[in-house]
């Protein structure tokens, strides 16, 4: 083993003095091969010194190897195109690693005089193997960092340098850990350091030939790495030499020490993973006093545009994508969507990890003028601002009560397109409570636009969807119209024959008045079939819904089928043959989904000014997001053979006559429709207009 060390150092201190001469007889042509020249004699006089192996030449020559590396680092890199960022941490770097440098410079001189007690000899190279590891540890980290940073377009010899400097000190950091633990291991890893600079000889004088022409970036990612190896290192030093100076202070307490120190460990261990507000306050305090702006932009469209493309999360909607495509900007813990619903209210399309299922159960009244200022302005609203304050704007003035009221709503960001409120994206709280600045602010307001684009493009797509499907039901029941036309002629045959004939003038009355019945049915369901039909517009009457329920429930459902409820007379302003067609889907789709004999409440009420007719069933059941996504969409039922078209129809026909339909369902107990109109003329005025 000693010939193998031996000979070694001797090829080593020869190789490197051959290539100190090579690049310093040629300084004078290529000015930047003096530095790497001196950089290679100090790898001579080191390996030389580790062969004579005088302490105080050792001590002189490793610092010099060590100063001989920065120098040619900084001054190299000094040519390359580099922006501020990555030319102060260079030289942070640099001047960090030179005090080390000098630091133990100084201990190993102190230590090589030889006339120190063993008390203070011992803390002195207790102090210095820790300095050496500290060295070794920021110059893997520096590495790290020029390799990451220093772009790989280029052929130059800067980056293969920085991989054996990388070897080198990744070495040396192996090593001074294994001394500082007390490990014998430690003696063959340092009998090794001549194999290793040896076998790094071919690498360097192959960078040498190279030119070196680099362009270098400040990588947040690679300044993140590069400093968790220090962070990592450091703490691992600490805990390193606070058990060795426990041991040396105790004696026999040796075992108490490693206690102690497997406490520590364990303990930042399970603060890190337990405290998740204490990172989410590191990263900040980081990311402030460490980079000059808050976010990587490209990182941050990358992360953007694979969330809302559904590459990293195929389990959420495209609305659950949409929030948190959003809410990772501010790393806000949940979030829900509010799109616009005629120019007046929002309405929940989806929430992402709110501590409630449906933070905004039914549709929200708002200020009309507020969606059209935050549709012109696009102003990301911060909502304690606005708690606390009142806002700095005029428009929060006109923030909803519903929303401030919600504590866990933090901000709102508007979804504007072509000056017209898509809706909004509110924000819960992230873990580190903080004030948004400009850049938050900017970002914000990009990532909704695009986000604003991506959701119109699905509605679109989905009004394009709808049309088609449309166009199928219309090709596939044409046959069935054409039937219903002839069953509709022989209803009017049997019903004009069994006026004129019938024997008994009783039973013909009430057979033609059953026939006149079911042909109006059948041709009115033709109607509504029929590709040629246009949706008339309401003809607004004063109606007795009271009356209305009478009729329906009297002559259209068989007797026990449905139970009727009337409070009050009142009258509503509405389209009485519309509205009976919107009742009657409810009602028939309240019969299919009920169990067989049980029957289907149709009730009648005034509550708060309004007229509220409820149609509630004993079925299924529906789900809040099959109510909120799929019941107003034609062709979706929970019926086995159902269309999924009364519900829809019903709706659009009861808000075209200005009211307003809220369903309230359980799964596996029921359903309850109920249709809203504003009380027109109360029993009490009814019945003083009469006096």
């Amino acid at each position: 083993m000693h010939f193998i060390v031996y000979w070694s150092l001797v090829l080593s201190t020869i190789c490197y003095a051959a290539l100190a001469v090579w690049r310093l007889s040629i300084a004078r042509r290529h000015p930047r091969a003096l530095h790497l020249g001196l950089a290679f004699a100090g790898m001579a006089v080191w390996t030389a010194s580790l062969l004579i192996g005088w302490p105080w030449l050792l001590a002189i020559s490793e610092p010099l190897r060590d100063l001989g590396w920065l120098t040619y680092i900084l001054w190299t890199t000094r040519t390359f195109e580099q922006d501020d960022d990555a030319r102060r941490t260079i030289r942070i770097y640099c001047a960090s690693l030179g005090v080390l440098v000098v630091v133990r410079a100084g201990l190993s001189l102190a230590i090589a005089q030889g006339d120190l007690s063993d008390t203070a000899a011992y803390t002195l190279t207790i102090v210095m193997l820790s300095a050496h590891w500290l060295f070794a540890l920021g110059g893997l980290a520096f590495a790290h960092f020029l390799y990451r940073a220093t772009g790989s377009s280029a052929a130059s010899g800067f980056r293969l340098i920085v991989v054996a400097l990388g070897v080198i000190w990744a070495y040396n950091l192996n090593l001074f850990t294994l001394m500082l633990l007390g490990y014998p291991l430690a003696v063959l890893l340092l009998q090794g350091t001549g194999l290793l600079v040896l076998a790094l000889v071919p690498a360097l004088a192959l960078a040498a030939r190279r030119k070196e022409r680099w362009k270098v970036t400040l990588s947040r990612q690679a300044t993140t790495r590069s400093l968790l190896f220090v962070a990592i290192g450091t703490y691992f030093v600490i805990l390193s030499t606070a058990t060795r100076a426990l041991i040396w202070a105790g004696g026999h307490a040796a075992d108490l020490a490693k206690l102690i120190v497997a406490v520590l460990l364990a303990l930042t261990v399970l603060a890190i993973g337990l405290l998740p507000k204490l990172r989410a306050r590191v990263k900040a305090l980081f990311v402030k006093h460490l980079f000059e702006h808050r976010y990587d932009y490209r990182s941050e469209w990358l992360r953007f545009s694979a969330t809302i493309a559904d590459r990293t999360m195929p389990n959420l909607s495209a609305e659950e994508r949409a929030i948190r495509s959003v809410a990772d900007v501010t790393e806000s813990l949940g979030g829900a969507l509010l799109l616009a619903e005629r120019g007046d209210r929002l309405a929940l399309a989806g929430s992402w990890q709110w501590t409630t299922p449906d933070p905004f159960s039914h549709a929200l009244p708002v200020d009309p003028q507020w969606l059209d200022d935050l549709a012109q302005s696009a102003r990301i609203l911060t909502l304690d601002e606005i708690r606390t304050t009142g806002g700095s704007m005029p428009e929060d003035t006109a923030v909803p009560d519903w929303l401030l009221r919600e504590h866990k709503a933090w901000v709102v960001v508007p979804l504007a397109r072509s000056g017209r409120l898509v809706g909004i994206i509110v924000l819960g709280r992230p873990r580190l409570d903080r004030d948004l600045d400009w850049e938050d602010f900017d970002l914000l307001r990009v990532i909704g636009q695009q986000v604003t684009v991506h959701l119109t493009d699905a509605q679109n797509q989905a009004e394009l969807d709808e049309a088609r499907r449309f166009e199928e039901f219309n090709r596939r029941f044409a046959f069935i119209i054409h039937d219903l036309k002839n069953v509709v002629s022989q209803l009017s045959l049997v019903s004009s024959n069994a006026a004129q004939h019938g024997a008994n003038p009783k039973f013909q009355a009430a057979m033609a008045k059953t026939l006149e019945n079911a042909t109006g049915k059948m041709t009115t369901m033709l109607s509504r079939l029929s590709t040629d039909r246009q949706i008339a517009e309401p003809n607004l009457a004063e109606v007795d819904p009271a009356d209305l329920l009478s009729r329906i429930s009297r002559e259209s459902y068989a007797d026990g089928v449905v139970t009727l409820s009337i409070e009050q007379h009142c009258k509503i302003l509405a389209d009485q043959e519309q509205l009976s067609i919107a009742i009657e889907h409810l009602v028939t789709n309240a019969i299919e989904a009920s169990p067989a004999g049980a029957p289907v409440t149709l009730s009648l009420t005034i509550w708060d000014g309004m007229v509220v007719i409820a149609v509630e069933d004993k079925g299924e059941g529906m789900t809040p997001d099959f109510i909120r996504k799929e019941l107003f969409k034609p062709f979706a039922s929970t019926k086995k053979n159902g269309f999924g078209i009364g519900a829809a129809e019903a709706r659009s026909l009861v808000l075209a006559m200005g009211g307003d339909m809220e369903v309230i369902s359980v799964k596996g107990s029921g359903s309850r429709f109920a249709l809203k109109f504003p009380v027109l003329r109360s029993p009490e005025e009814e019945r003083l207009q009469s006096e």
